[in-house]
């Protein structure tokens, strides 16, 4: 039978690969008050974060000695996590990450999506699709797409298509594609794979070719976002379809993106790391979805990896968790890396 041999959590925030001192981009656009923000599960507009968060002075975080240091401790800790996936040796991985609009636009959106291509693309952006995006955004492509020419990884239609079978045998319908899935061109930001899975191939992988199996949950976009509760469940059907897999493979599983942002709660993040760490699944459920929203929604990648670990015997542990501020209202991204290991 296959055996889970490693767990990894890891941000992917396009902070964590934009200079500090090309923050303030993003700060604008947080304090122009378009949208309202989520914040411990309730909508809220800039100005009414500001004054709910004066009394934290978190303006003296945006130091610029304090942010840098905070961003070079972030690498370290992706460099880290990069070299227990290497050592681990795994055969094939599988990751559980959301799309933004970079795969799936308004024409359809799937819940839970689970893709058998035997190859995935990993590409630099146009320079129309650059023009796409949002000021600054461009900026982190480094983090998460190639420097020059694109990258192909394996995928593992075998274990896809398994991995479906199981679901659609434990009441969860699945949407399925033989192929690497592309939103229509003239309105994609990117041809490749969404940056929830560049960041891994990158980073973790650091470009070389790991056979493996994304898995997509739409954490990000009502109404069909599925609540943390059925992303646990979906994650332990998972882990007990690959533990019953009659394979020897050694399989790692990884979730990607989160913690809190764009506003950054750090009790609400310590809260979650621990509850992880003890396998304290009440409490790790316990939240309301409105804690769940926005860039906060890819816990739920998370939570369905911790379903997926249940059972394999590994024990959780922090790498290292960093709060990035660029404003003095706490908005910006959190940055958690954990591992899962024997």
């Amino acid at each position: 039978m296959a055996t889970i041999v490693l767990g990894i959590g890891c941000a992917h925030a396009p902070q964590l690969h934009t200079p500090v001192g090309e923050w303030e981009l993003h700060a604008q656009r947080d304090t122009k008050d378009a949208e309202p923000f989520w914040y411990k599960g309730e909508r809220v507009k800039y100005a009414e974060l500001l004054a709910q968060r004066g009394d934290q002075n978190l303006g003296e975080q945006m130091d610029v000695k304090i942010c840098n240091e905070r961003i070079a401790k972030s690498h370290e800790a992706i460099d880290r996590l990069s070299e227990i996936f290497a050592d681990a040796q795994p055969d094939i991985t599988i990751i559980f990450g959301n799309d933004q609009g970079e795969m799936f636009l308004d024409d359809i959106r799937p819940v839970f999506s689970i893709m058998g291509g035997e190859k995935f693309e990993n590409m630099p952006r146009t320079d129309e699709q650059a023009k796409r995006l949002p000021p600054n955004i461009h900026i982190a492509d480094e983090g998460h797409l190639p420097d020059d020419e694109t990258k192909v990884f394996p995928g593992h239609p075998v274990l896809a298509r398994y991995l479906v079978e199981s679901a659609m045998n434990n009441d969860f319908d699945i949407t399925y594609s033989h192929r690497q899935y592309r939103a229509d061109p003239a309105h994609a930001h990117t041809s490749g794979m969404p940056h929830a899975y560049g960041f891994i191939y990158k980073q973790i992988f650091r470009n070389n070719p790991v056979p493996h199996v994304p898995i997509d949950i739409n954490t990000f976009f009502p109404p069909n976002q599925p609540d943390a509760s059925r992303c646990y469940a979906f994650g332990r059907m998972i882990g007990k379809a690959v533990r019953a897999w009659d394979n020897d493979a050694r399989v790692a599983v990884i979730a990607s993106g989160g913690l809190s942002h764009p506003v950054v709660d750090e009790d609400f993040d310590r809260d979650i790391i621990h509850a992880m760490e003890s396998g304290d699944l009440k409490y790790l459920l316990s939240y309301r979805e409105g804690y769940y929203q926005s860039g906060s929604s890819e816990i739920k990648s998370w939570i369905a990896m911790h379903g997926a670990l249940q059972d394999s015997y590994l024990k959780c542990h922090l790498i290292d968790y960093q709060p990035l501020y660029r404003t003095p209202a706490g908005t910006g991204s959190s940055a958690a890396f954990m591992v899962w290991q024997l």
